[in-house]
This record gives C-alpha cells, structure tokens and sequence, in this order.
C-alpha cells in the first residue's frame, strides 16, 4: 500500500522507537518489502497488516502480524 499520511514525531518515546528502528534496518540485509513478502507467501490467505524492525538475540528480524478474516498471527522473518 501506499502512505496515506506522514507526520513529524514529537513524542520522545516515539522518537526513541524510530531511532532503533533505523538501526535495525542499518544493520538489515534485507528490505522490509522483501521480508513481508516472504511471510505472505509462507502463509497462504493471509494480508500482512504491519511489520516492525526488531532485534532477536543481537540479529535484525521484522516482525509482521498477518490476518485471514478475523484470524490474526505474528510470525518473525529474518532480515539478514
């Protein structure tokens, strides 16, 4: 999809969570995109709804949350 809305991040926990974020994908070998991707096709009939950078023992992982009708599960996805 595409972003509907950007805004500028004022809330300082906010910022902290961005800022960890990018170090994340800095440290990533794969996009986010690319990521998704591989849990959709993983998971037949299921959208992916939103994936966060996050760390897992020291290594850059998305974690992407998936729903098929009111079934909703998070799977974690390698980005190196």
């Amino acid at each position: 999809g595409a972003i509907k809305k950007a805004e500028t991040i004022t809330d300082s926990d906010d910022l902290k969570a961005a800022t960890e974020q990018g170090q994340i994908i800095a440290k990533a070998k794969l996009s986010l995109d690319q990521a998704v991707g591989g849990a959709v096709k993983a998971n037949p009939d299921y959208r992916a709804v939103s994936v966060v950078p996050t760390l897992s023992n020291g290594q850059p992982v998305a974690a992407v949350t998936l729903m098929k009708g009111s079934d909703v599960k998070k799977v974690m996805e390698k980005l190196d």
